[in-house]
């Protein structure tokens, strides 16, 4: 019974000094949750508009994390500003990590590109978007907006070991899916049912609750960020892995047929988030995305980042910061498009 009490005194102590630590974090160093965006008068807003894929025209945005507080503008086209003068010759086209989440109209890398090179180009990085649609938004601002690039430069945003949203291999699939169900080819959440994928699921609803919930979380997760990424990501099994490698293999191809249709040059790179350098399973990615290409050439940006990735990422965003955008801009430079 005395054993009983203490220890019911002890959590109840530990329950207390837990509370107040979240209590004291709050009122000391209280940390917003997740990435909010707001117009120029402060009130939350939309920046995408999803079914006419392109963001919103002309809106002054401002983003705002536990990482960053950055302004950033929309074209009137309804792409990444800065805006091109006259029509767009280089298209950059990709996801959050093209768009510059987090980063100011000139610090991401294609405005950092195309301001050395004085190419007229346009950033059509849309945030949560897979390769399907990021070549929709392609032909739509071709087909459209009577566009006739000579570059296109996509980026693809994966890793191979470990399958979540915001992976071109885990996000093509379910684009597709929607797209044009196919009999027999599963949803990536119908593939993750079990297994690591299941782990998967519950870690990134787990993260999420807890993030939302506790400032103390989120206080160590700003910092450990890399770390937790890094060391908790579940595994990939090779049936889910097989499924987005054939994904992104369509879409190669469809970028290949649209090149020849339209008569542009393209050049494929793959960005890698942080947790596959720090690994060092970059190798890995290649290799996926290499075989998904098929003979076509893959670009791989890592070598841009491996001497110190912590310095080159948000550690509670885990987007590339200014200086990740800023070696990423180096490297594109020093490789200029294959003729």
């Amino acid at each position: 019974m005395r054993a009983l009490v203490n220890l019911a005194l002890m959590a109840t102590s530990l329950l207390a000094g837990a509370a107040f630590l979240e209590f004291a974090s709050r009122w000391l160093f209280p940390i917003a949750p997740g990435i909010k965006f707001y117009d120029s008068n402060g009130e939350p807003v939309e920046i995408k508009e999803g079914l006419l894929l392109r963001l919103r025209p002309n809106l002054t945005f401002r983003q705002v994390s536990p990482d960053f507080d950055a302004l950033g503008n929309i074209a009137p086209e309804g792409y990444r500003a800065p805006v091109a003068a006259g029509l767009p010759e280089v298209l950059y086209i990709g996801d959050s990590f093209t768009f510059g989440q987090g980063l100011r109209d000139n610090e991401t890398f294609p405005a950092i590109v195309c301001a050395a090179t004085q190419a007229r180009c346009a950033n059509l990085g849309y945030p949560g978007t897979g390769t399907s649609r990021q070549l929709d938004i392609l032909e739509r601002h071709i087909e459209v907006n009577g566009w006739a690039p000579r570059e296109i430069r996509l980026f693809i945003f994966a890793m191979a070991g470990s399958l979540g949203a915001g992976n071109d291999l885990y996000d093509t699939v379910e684009e597709e899916a929607r797209r044009s169900p196919v009999a027999g080819t599963p949803l990536p959440s119908a593939a993750y049912s079990a297994g690591e994928g299941g782990a998967l699921q519950w870690l990134m609803a787990t993260r999420t609750s807890v993030l939302a919930q506790s400032n103390v979380a989120r206080i160590a997760y700003s910092f450990a960020g890399p770390w937790l990424r890094a060391t908790f990501s579940p595994a990939t099994g090779q049936d889910a892995l097989d499924t987005g490698i054939a994904a992104i293999g369509r879409q190669l191809d469809r970028l290949d047929e649209l090149s020849r249709k339209h008569d542009f040059r393209y050049a494929i790179y793959v960005v890698h988030p942080v947790q596959d350098l720090l690994r060092g399973t970059h190798g890995d990615t290649m290799e996926a995305i290499r075989a998904a290409a098929r003979g076509k050439r893959v670009t791989d940006t890592a070598g841009a980042l491996l001497d110190h990735p912590r310095r080159y990422y948000f550690p509670y965003d885990g987007h590339l910061n200014p200086a990740g955008a800023q070696r990423i801009a180096e490297f594109l430079l020093a490789e200029p498009i294959a003729p």
